[in-house]
């Protein structure tokens, strides 16, 4: 099997948060209620939870900035696991909890075996893994390997109404972003980017940014 990727493109992205609760859903993870950025009132931000945790793997970001040609940048962005290439969670972790999918190239985990040293956290340079305090376990993007191998689409990707996500062979996904920031430029959004094609050693989430790398929360 080649390697595999997301596709993740913002241009396509209506926010609507589906793959948020297709993540929660598949993974049997909780949804604790808050208020957005657990505020007393609302912040102005669709965001909602405000960051990952123990019992969330997906967040979709929502920046407003003004700019861009129509005036305002409305850009949608993907918290998750970015899935390395030369992932360090996976180089540190001493006891292989968290693993390089041979098949696939995804960095997937194995709860049973994580020992709750936070190594992966402090390792990560997007900031992903988070400690799940009531089992002692960290929890993060599995990239649904469990899925791929039975022949289907991670379940963010699969429930994408809009079309944003896509999955499948990486080269094409890669091709594909390309391609598709080309053609955002052309239509006057300068700073439309793909990103991802070699970021720490080339990642499994690939991204269509419109606005750019820094708009859309991406290092």
């Amino acid at each position: 099997m080649a390697e595999k990727a997301i596709l993740f493109d913002t241009s396509q992205c209506s926010g609507c948060k589906g793959c948020q609760a297709a993540c929660k859903c598949w993974n049997d993870l909780p949804s604790p209620t808050a208020l957005n950025a657990d505020a007393p009132s609302f912040t102005g931000t669709y965001q909602n939870p405000p960051d990952l945790s123990g019992v969330t793997r997906l967040v979709m970001t929502f920046s407003e900035e003004q700019g861009g040609p129509k005036g305002i940048k409305w850009a949608f962005g993907r918290r998750s696991c970015q899935h390395c290439g030369d992932a360090p969670c996976a180089t540190i972790c001493p006891a292989g909890a968290i693993f390089v999918d041979e098949a696939t190239g995804l960095v997937t985990t194995d709860a049973a075996r994580c020992i709750g040293c936070r190594f992966c956290a402090s390792a990560c340079p997007f900031d992903v893994p988070r400690y799940a305090g009531d089992r002692g376990v960290i929890n993060k993007c599995t990239g649904c390997v469990d899925r791929v191998a039975n022949g289907l689409a991670p379940a963010c990707v699969t429930t994408c109404q809009p079309g944003a996500l896509s999955f499948g062979d990486r080269d094409e996904m890669v091709a594909r972003a390309e391609e598709r920031a080309a053609v955002l430029r052309e239509r006057g959004y300068a700073d439309a980017v793909a990103y991802g094609a070699d970021e720490v050693g080339g990642l499994h989430v690939i991204q269509v940014l419109k606005y750019g790398a820094a708009a859309h929360g991406q290092r």
